[in-house]
């Protein structure tokens, strides 16, 4: 991406009046849902131990907790505290089978951040079959 480019133009050169402006700001402020939830979500990103555990559950779903905390240098309990941090704001998700609890991602908008970070999935890691005509990365 080309930093030096606007990502958005508007569709007239024509300047808007600020007071205009401003009330169309309101106006979509207000019709938007949830900002302080979003934000208390979004907040978790800010922590680089919970964003490495998000990166390693995003590059192989289905690590183990113990496995995680090696793989970014932590202790397992402060693994497990921010594995509950990420699973209570709805990042993440456990899978239990037996005595054994795996972690993976828990929903697509997670999984779009993630790749928008950089993250990217380890070798024969695919994404699951989506319908056809949905977006889909694409990794080997």
């Amino acid at each position: 991406m080309d930093r030096s480019r606007p990502l958005h133009v508007r569709a007239s050169a024509e300047q808007v009046p600020d007071e205009a402006l401003v009330a169309e700001l309101r106006e979509l402020l207000a019709q938007t849902d949830g900002v302080e939830e979003i934000a208390c979500r979004m907040a978790l990103l800010a922590d680089p131990r919970r964003l490495q555990i998000l990166f390693c559950l995003h590059a192989h779903p289905g690590v183990r907790s113990s496995d995680l905390a090696r793989a970014i240098e932590a202790h397992e309990s402060t693994t497990s505290h921010a594995l509950a941090l990420l699973r209570e704001e709805g990042w993440v998700r456990a899978q239990r089978s037996g005595r054994e609890v795996r972690y993976e991602l828990a929903d697509a908008l997670a999984h779009e951040i993630l790749h928008a970070l950089g993250s990217d999935h380890l070798p024969g890691v695919h994404h699951f079959p989506e319908t056809p005509g949905s977006s889909e990365h694409s990794h080997p």
